[in-house]
């Protein structure tokens, strides 16, 4: 008679071990990801790098009769100063309100939200390529106009990174804050122009501030763009909106009180995305 297998000692199984933990990519590697490909997207966008090959170029010369015909440096400095304002507007401000309403619109900052990176990683991704184009154009502007306008070689060139760098960073919460009240990529072209005009209002550019009423010029000297413009005017040639040569002190003071408006500035913006942010498609 056969034994029952049900009678058969079993063969003990070997102890697996305690199972290693998976490792997910840290933060700077889930970025560096997410900003491959987001300029991958950007480098097949052809009337994007068109338009940061041929911008850089063009602009110089658009102020060579405008030197030509006597203007001084400190008009063309902050002449150059409402430009980068421009590109900063067009390249990252722009550009990036249109990325995040079409990837809203399809969902896709909704997936990248279920993943590991954090919404900071996520919405700084689409960012940093556009800030990088329009870094390449400014510095492209920036040494074309030197020999070409006659203009001295800036004296600190720190501030105007400073000016460069905030204005860029402030863009994209001004366009995630814009995006809240897009509903398509479209619609886009309208919902931008209010933040648009104020800012090449706050140039000096549309209007100048001395043909102002002092309340209205007061009020303008806070709007974002007007501390990048002093910010480069003063590290390009060391004056005041005036034109009257400022001192290494009164240089520095004036920079640090440009630079604390951008920061309220950019820290409002952020504080508004953090609470207010879409992360779903427009009804």
């Amino acid at each position: 008679m056969t034994a029952d297998v049900t009678d058969r000692p079993v063969p003990a199984r070997p102890n697996p071990g305690p199972s290693a933990p998976v490792r997910s990519p840290a933060p700077g590697r889930r970025l560096l990801g997410l900003v491959r490909a987001e300029l991958t997207m950007l480098l097949r966008n052809r009337m994007q790098l068109g338009t940061a090959i041929l911008m850089p170029v063009a602009v110089p010369f658009l102020y060579l009769p405008i030197a030509r015909a006597g203007a001084g440096p400190a008009h063309l400095a902050g002449a150059l100063g409402m430009m980068f304002v421009i590109a900063l507007l067009f390249v990252v401000y722009y550009n990036l309100l249109c990325a995040y309403v079409a990837r809203r619109q399809e969902l896709v900052l909704k997936r990248l939200r279920t993943g590991e990176a954090s919404d900071a990683t996520v919405l700084a991704a689409a960012a940093v390529p556009a800030m990088l184009v329009a870094a390449v154009m400014i510095a492209v502007m920036s040494a074309i106009s030197v020999p070409l306008l006659d203009l001295p070689v800036p004296r600190q060139v720190l501030l105007i990174l400073l000016g460069v760098v905030l204005g860029g960073v402030l863009m994209v919460p001004l366009a995630l804050v814009t995006a809240n009240i897009t509903r398509t990529v479209e619609s886009a072209q309208v919902t931008c122009l209010p933040i648009m005009a104020v800012l090449v209002l706050g140039t000096g550019a549309a209007v100048p501030l001395d043909l102002m009423p002092d309340w209205l010029g007061r009020l303008i000297t806070v709007i974002p763009s007007s501390p990048i413009v002093a910010l480069i005017r003063m590290g390009w040639l060391g004056i005041d909106a005036d034109g009257a040569p400022l001192s290494t002190g009164a240089l520095w003071a004036d920079a640090g009180v440009q630079t604390v408006i951008l920061l309220v500035w950019l820290v409002l913006a952020c504080v508004l995305v953090a609470q207010r942010f879409r992360w779903e498609p427009r009804g």
